[in-house]
């Protein structure tokens, strides 16, 4: 026996409203990930950047260290 449209109809939407409520559940899912990785990255530009302070403060240190090598040496 054939179906008819409205048992037709009522498959159609009820497979549209699965892939609809499959995607919602992928987008939260998808945001979740991104707030999750901006929230990384703001973490490792944080310690980015406080290595970057440490090279500098190593860099003046090293600095003054050949300085007072050059004068020991009388350069």
């Amino acid at each position: 026996m054939e179906k008819d449209i409205l048992t037709l109809l009522n498959e159609k939407i009820d497979g549209l409203l699965a892939k609809y409520e499959g995607a919602i559940k992928k987008v939260e899912e998808l945001e979740t990930e991104v707030a999750n990785l901006s929230s990384k990255k703001e973490e490792l530009e944080t310690q980015n950047a406080e290595l970057q302070e440490t090279l500098a403060l190593k860099d003046l240190e090293l600095e003054e260290i050949v300085g007072k090598i050059e004068v020991i040496l009388g350069k």
